[in-house]
């Protein structure tokens, strides 16, 4: 199997960042010069995409671990995404408002576990802004966390 080959095979099992695929090619042993090969067609097909990766790592995790903006930037920097691709994808999650019912969700559970000081709290700590949460609370039980 060649390192293109591998690529396509890590790439059918999720997105990835450019860097990701780099380095877990390395690990398998491929030489740069075919890894470098390997990234340009994977890039020029359309197979490796920045952007996707973004999409796809950001739904996740305000799905499963909603976080703020700031937060959810940083790690995706240290996963490879380029700035720019981080903070445009950002920019339009922001903009459509689709991580408000996610964090409604998410805050709904910690007030029933914490109450309201400590789900603020922990929200915060999380990288959401207080305008983030209270747009949140908006889509709360009016019964929850009293």
């Amino acid at each position: 199997m060649d390192a293109y080959e591998r690529a396509i095979k890590l790439l059918a099992l999720r997105e990835h960042t450019e860097k990701e695929i780099r380095i877990k090619l390395k690990e398998r042993g491929f030489p740069a010069d075919e890894i470098d090969k390997a990234i340009d067609r994977l890039l020029e097909e359309g197979s490796l995409s920045e952007k996707r990766f973004a999409e796809s790592y950001i739904r996740a995790r305000l799905r499963k671990n909603p976080e703020g903006r700031s937060i959810l930037r940083m790690r995706l920097i240290e996963k490879g995404s380029p700035k720019s691709v981080a903070d445009s994808v950002l920019a339009d999650v922001w903009e459509s408002e689709s991580y408000i019912r996610p964090l409604a969700e998410y805050y709904e559970s910690l007030l029933r576990k914490k109450g309201e000081e400590g789900a603020r709290a922990a929200l915060l700590r999380k990288g959401w802004r207080e305008s983030e949460i209270k747009e949140a609370s908006l889509f709360l039980d009016p019964g929850i966390g009293e």
